[in-house]
């Protein structure tokens, strides 16, 4: 993962691609200058089908594989192994055999992607620069299985990063109508199978202005199996109560001023009385590749906003909520260095810096809360420092982060040079936040 591309460099020739890799299926979003704004690829130009079906087709016999709605037909037609629940399959690290073929979810997940990516030959022309994949849930464990995928995929000069759902919808929204935002609003996302919704809503007394997009539980709202036709209309009225259930308190709770309607659930209009009891004054918009735009969205303010300060921050769950950094001494003057900064994914966060460790041998670190809160010096002691004058004890700070709330310390002796070389001293320390 690479950080933040600067302003103004996204040509004609460079694109940007939003992945939704879906638990069933994926879309892909692509933008290049000189477009207005992100669009969804086509599986097949002119075919206005986007939805990629997550699954693979081993051909019986030889080593050909087929992805997507051909991996299905070939199934179909008995001439094939399919495999399916991919990312799953990668996360949990699966091996099997298929047809005498011995393969790792890894490698299936890989392939995958490395297949659906060719639908951009539809979008014309342009090197993929940068490429920010979503899903649902982006624990530590899909994290490590995506950055293996990308290594497998030997995508040359291009950037890499991951955003869960909740992070898409808030570049999705930020790009949209203000009219549509002034207030909070509902993305009620529905596979088929479970219901989730996202609340989008602001914080207008902090400056940058707070966004949050809360998360609700998984529901449980498989859609009904129809046998005949007399029945559709009791199924419907069915799913379209449960569905109101589940929506009206949340509603109730704030001021909504839009509706999202996302997936798969909502291509059948089973929900068209409910949600017109839902209107008022709220818009109501049907959709489902909000997503991957949310996606292309976000790279694309990677390269667009450069140093100019943000208007909004998003804070969601992966995100620091505290700025940290030290204060130092520049040619004699007191300053502030920024180690991590809030704002942004703990597993993107890094830093790497050169400094000259005080007679005390003691590091401070200061807490800054984003939420305006207390701030807070945090000390550090490092024992067994090599004994040495004080303006020669430089030392070489790395940190990362190993979860949300645990920030990793690696601090290096790296000498003052030639009449005190470094002694090789190193300490690992852990500062929790």
């Amino acid at each position: 993962m690479n950080g933040d591309r600067g302003s103004g460099s996204l040509t004609a020739k460079n694109m940007v691609v939003g992945f939704d890799l879906g638990k069933y299926s994926v879309q892909i979003s692509y933008f290049r200058g000189g477009m207005d704004k992100p669009q969804t690829a086509e599986v097949v130009t002119g075919s206005e089908i986007y939805n990629v079906p997550m699954v693979l087709c081993k051909r019986r016999g030889v080593n050909q594989w087929f992805y997507g709605r051909d991996a299905i037909r070939y199934h179909e037609n008995g001439d094939g192994i399919m495999v399916d629940n991919l990312l799953q399959k990668a996360v949990d690290k699966e091996t099997g055999n298929i047809d005498g073929m011995e393969v790792d979810g890894i490698a299936l997940l890989t392939l995958f992607i490395k297949r659906s990516l060719s639908i951009l030959g539809g979008a014309g022309t342009g090197r993929v620069s940068d490429i920010m994949f979503t899903c649902e849930d982006l624990g530590s464990d899909v994290i490590d299985v995506m950055s293996r995928v990308t290594e497998g995929l030997k995508l040359r000069n291009c950037s890499v990063y991951f955003q869960n759902y909740a992070e898409s919808i808030y570049h999705y929204m930020i790009h949209q109508d203000e009219t549509i935002w002034k207030g909070d609003v509902l993305c009620s996302h529905y596979d088929g199978m479970k219901l989730t919704n996202y609340v989008f809503r602001r914080n207008l007394r902090t400056m940058p202005i707070v966004t949050l997009v809360d998360v609700g539980d998984k529901i449980d709202m498989p859609f009904p199996q129809i046998v005949t036709e007399e029945a559709r209309a009791a199924a419907y009225d069915r799913l379209g109560r449960q569905f109101l259930d589940e929506v009206s308190g949340l509603l109730d709770a704030g001021d909504f001023s839009g509706i999202y309607l996302l997936g798969d659930g909502f291509k059948d209009e089973w929900y068209g009385s409910c949600v017109r009891s839902l209107a008022g004054n709220r818009r109501i918009f049907l959709g489902n590749d909000m997503f991957s735009r949310g996606a292309c969205h976000c790279l694309i303010d990677k390269y667009e906003n450069g140093d100019e300060p943000p208007k909004h921050i998003y804070l969601g769950a992966d995100k620091l909520r505290s700025n940290v950094g030290m204060n130092v001494l520049r040619r004699g003057t007191e300053s502030y260095l920024a180690l991590l900064d809030a704002g942004v994914n703990w597993y993107e966060l890094k830093s790497e810096h050169e400094l000259f460790l005080p007679e005390d041998h003691v590091l401070r670190f200061v807490i800054i809360p984003l939420d305006g809160g207390v701030h807070e010096v945090r000390e550090i002691e490092l024992q067994g420092v090599p004994e040495r004058d004080e303006d020669t004890l430089r030392v070489k700070l790395s940190i990362r982060m190993s979860d949300l709330n645990t920030v990793q310390l690696h601090v290096e002796d790296v000498g003052f040079g030639e009449l005190f070389p470094s002694t090789g001293k190193t300490w690992d320390l852990t500062m929790e936040l």
